[in-house]
């Protein structure tokens, strides 16, 4: 029997809409699918550059540390004459300044041409002056040493446990140098290893894994401790890594396509990057960064699914729906770009900014959705990662503007150290030089000031260094500078004199104030002279000469029995070669 027309009707439309369901669910799973890779994508970068920021912030601050001791001119000295007793009393004292600054409150020192390795922790329960062991090129734990001072040219972390003291942990080895740039000594501290696994590899942002991994690909830090390959740096000679990060990935391709992304990350090619691998039969989304400040890839691996939060699950019911409005497809079509595509778009550019490194402000959705948490907890993420980014922000400007300001100051008087003090003659010395104007240097020397701490104990020895410090700044003009040039020597910058009176004057003055001054500790009154040697420079002078010179005037007034001083005229200038001892 022939069909009806409402039987053909019926019929043409049910497969109009099968068809035109079929279409338009291909469609939009398509396009579903690009929006949730994309967010996948974005969501991966944006994890990846998060844990970087939590690593720099508790590394760099070590390893910016671990620098500053290496490139100290004292231990420098003391590396290349280990027998000089002084520069060794120096260099200890250097060593446990910088120790109560680290994070474990521990530093290590070893020297390439003894192989002597020096080591004190958080309680200072070693005498610094002693060397805990002896480092052998012969034994294979002591390979790290080595390897370090031939093929390390400033600074490298190693995982590895210290076969002697028993510590594992994360070693920051920095190479010290002397002038002509050979390797003289390996100095650095150490990061405890559950300390920073509990920081950052055991408490990743969004469910992602976190693997810290070396330029081989050896595993350095993992949930796992039993995934470490503990002492890669020993490894680089003749063994390779045992534990790496090619060993956990199932297919050859996915292995070199690391590597590939690996090696465009270090030559800077890109920032960050993200690879689908699969991982011990599972497929992750993997952000991947390199950290050069510490030598090592940041991975975050998690399932794509998560990146991308409930958008499957809408993309089963915007289906359901297309299908029970069949009749009105084109409407459905255009409710469904309103809701849905839309929303998506906004999360998807938001997603991109963040990317970029913008912190944008995403629209409230309130609606219950999955689309409407998805959007809450995007938001969420995002206000995390700002306020995360300014507070580290903060931090690092903080920790190097007090970074800065121990590099160059005396933490027991206050005045300038060493190496603040030689900044300031190299840039007043400069400026100087551009005027014509001379420059006068003063060596102070408390006499008998062994006889101080013998006597009466080193917290008086530190009360009169504090209270001659602050002598000799009251009793300079406001333009000069003072600083803690070693144990109780003190060393002054006279800026712009215009003639050897004046420096003979504040000369003169520095031993009137310390003689008619009285010391007071905890009712014990006592009295401290200083002998002082002096030199009035030209600016053609250099400023080693200036200093020597200084020096040796120091102690020809020491010789003539101290509470004196002995200037002297240095360079083509008025007075030349003029001796003057004042008493």
């Amino acid at each position: 029997m022939p069909l009806n027309l409402r039987s053909r009707f019926l019929i043409l439309f049910g497969l109009i809409f099968v068809l035109g369901g079929a279409v338009g669910y291909r469609f939009f799973d398509w396009y579903s699918s690009e929006v949730m890779s994309e967010l996948g994508q974005r969501f991966a970068e944006r994890n990846v550059l998060y844990e970087k920021g939590k690593i720099l912030g508790i590394v760099t601050r070590e390893v910016t540390l671990a620098q500053k001791m290496a490139s100290s001119p004292v231990l420098r000295s003391w590396a290349q004459d280990e027998t000089d007793q002084a520069a060794r009393l120096r260099a200890v004292a250097e060593l446990e300044d910088f120790r109560s600054f680290f994070r474990s409150r521990s530093y290590f020192f070893a020297l390439a041409g003894s192989g002597h390795y020096y080591y004190n922790d958080d309680r200072g329960a070693y005498d610094p002056a002693l060397p805990r062991y002896t480092l052998e090129r012969k034994v294979a734990k002591d390979g790290w040493f080595y390897v370090t001072l031939e093929r390390v040219k400033d600074t490298q972390l190693n995982v590895d446990t210290d076969r002697h003291l028993g510590l594992t942990k994360i070693w920051i080895n920095t190479v010290v140098r002397d002038q002509a740039g050979k390797a003289v000594a390996v100095t650095g501290s150490g990061v405890d290893l559950s300390d920073f696994i509990r920081s950052v590899v055991s408490t990743p942002l969004g469910g992602a894994a976190n693997i810290l991994i070396d330029r081989n690909g050896a595993i350095q830090a993992h949930q796992d401790v039993s995934m470490i390959d503990f002492a890669s740096v020993r490894k680089a000679v003749g063994k390779e890594a045992q534990n790496t990060v090619f060993s956990l990935l199932d297919h050859p391709a996915d292995a070199e396509a690391l590597r590939q992304a690996m090696a465009a990350l270090v030559a800077g090619n890109t920032d960050v990057l993200t690879l689908e691998l699969q991982v011990q039969g599972h497929r992750q989304l993997t952000g991947i960064v390199w950290v050069p400040e510490i030598q090592w890839f940041v991975l975050t691996m998690t399932h794509p699914e998560a990146a991308a939060g409930s958008v499957g699950k809408l993309t089963k019911a915007a289906f359901m729906a297309t299908a029970l409005l069949g009749l009105v497809l084109l409407a459905a079509a255009y409710m469904f770009e309103k809701s849905v595509v839309r929303r998506l778009a906004r999360l998807d550019e938001a997603a991109r900014m963040l990317a970029g490194g913008q912190f944008p402000s995403v629209p409230e959705d309130a609606s219950a959705d999955e689309i409407g948490r998805l959007n809450t907890n995007f938001r969420r993420m995002a206000e995390r990662i700002a306020s995360h980014t300014e507070n580290l922000e903060r931090q690092v400007a903080d920790r190097t503007e007090a970074l800065e300001r121990m590099a160059h100051t005396d933490f027991l008087t206050g005045v300038l150290n060493r190496r603040g003090m030689m900044q300031r003659l190299e840039i007043e010395g400069n400026r100087l030089g551009r005027s014509g104007q001379a420059m006068g240097i003063l060596i102070v020397d408390i006499d008998y000031f062994k006889r101080i701490n013998d006597t009466r104990g080193h917290a008086v020895g530190d009360y009169a260094l504090r209270e001659v410090a602050s002598m000799l700044r009251e009793s300079v003009r406001t333009y000069d500078a003072v600083a803690r040039w070693g144990g109780e020597e003190f060393l002054i910058g006279l800026f712009g004199l215009s003639s050897f009176a004046e420096l003979e004057s504040i000369a003169g003055k520095l031993l009137t104030v310390v003689r008619q001054r009285t010391l007071d500790f905890d009712g014990s009154p006592f009295g401290v002279t200083y002998s002082i040697g002096g030199v009035f420079a030209s600016p053609s002078v250099k400023l080693d000469d200036v200093i020597r010179q200084a020096d040796d005037a120091l102690y020809r007034a020491k010789h003539a029995g101290r509470d004196r001083a002995c200037l002297e005229v240095l360079g083509d200038i008025a007075l030349k070669g003029t001796s003057v001892d004042a008493g």
